[in-house]
């Protein structure tokens, strides 16, 4: 595993090499670290479910730059739409109907998960990449997220990128589920004014 902090000029064109490459990684975000890869790479994919202990019927949340990418894979109407745009980039991951785009790792049930990260490094990276991630909580299933740069090495260390950077708020995101109405909260809470 290479260790890099987000400041490193290198970290772009690492990234794009890994992703290319079907590598592995470990990012931060503005909530927990999160680990993940190219969400149509198998390699990537498999070694993130072992890694995890997960199985291959729980869908990936797919980790996008902006809500302008969020049309490419889901459908979004304009109600969605604004609620999308008052939430995000934030600490919520929205279940909405996927499109034919969909990564199928990311789709479950004809729905997908979808997060934009308020991340300043994840948003400059992932803008400048313009691809999308798949992502997960950096833990074992039914384990807490680590968040400890050292228990990630020992534990995950056959991750190919760990790219060390600041995070949020040291909880995993909301997940709101907006082909329902009223939305409804699969994890945390459904927020004010939704």
């Amino acid at each position: 595993m290479q260790v890099v902090r987000e400041s490193d000029e290198r970290v772009y064109d690492m990234m794009r090499l890994l992703l290319e490459t079907g590598g592995t990684l470990i990012f931060p975000t503005d909530t927990v670290y999160g680990i993940g890869g190219g969400p149509w790479d198998e390699r990537a994919l498999a070694l993130v479910r072992r890694l995890k202990g997960r199985d291959r019927s729980q869908p990936f949340t797919l980790h996008l730059p902006s809500v302008r990418a969020i049309k490419r894979y889901a459908l979004v109407d304009e109600k969605t739409e604004q609620i999308l745009t008052r939430f995000l980039p934030g600490p919520i991951t929205f279940i909405l109907p996927a499109s034919d785009e969909a990564p199928s790792a990311s789709v479950l049930g004809g729905k997908v998960g979808i997060r934009v990260p308020a991340n300043p490094f994840f948003q400059l990276i992932m803008n400048k990449l313009d691809r999308p991630l798949f992502g997960t909580s950096v833990n074992r299933s039914g384990e807490a997220p680590l968040a400890s740069i050292d228990m990630m090495i020992e534990q995950f260390s056959s991750v190919d990128l760990l790219i060390e950077g600041e995070t949020g708020t040291g909880v995993p995101s909301a997940i709101i589920d907006l082909t329902v109405d009223p939305p409804h909260a699969l994890r945390g809470e459904v927020p004010e004014g939704l």
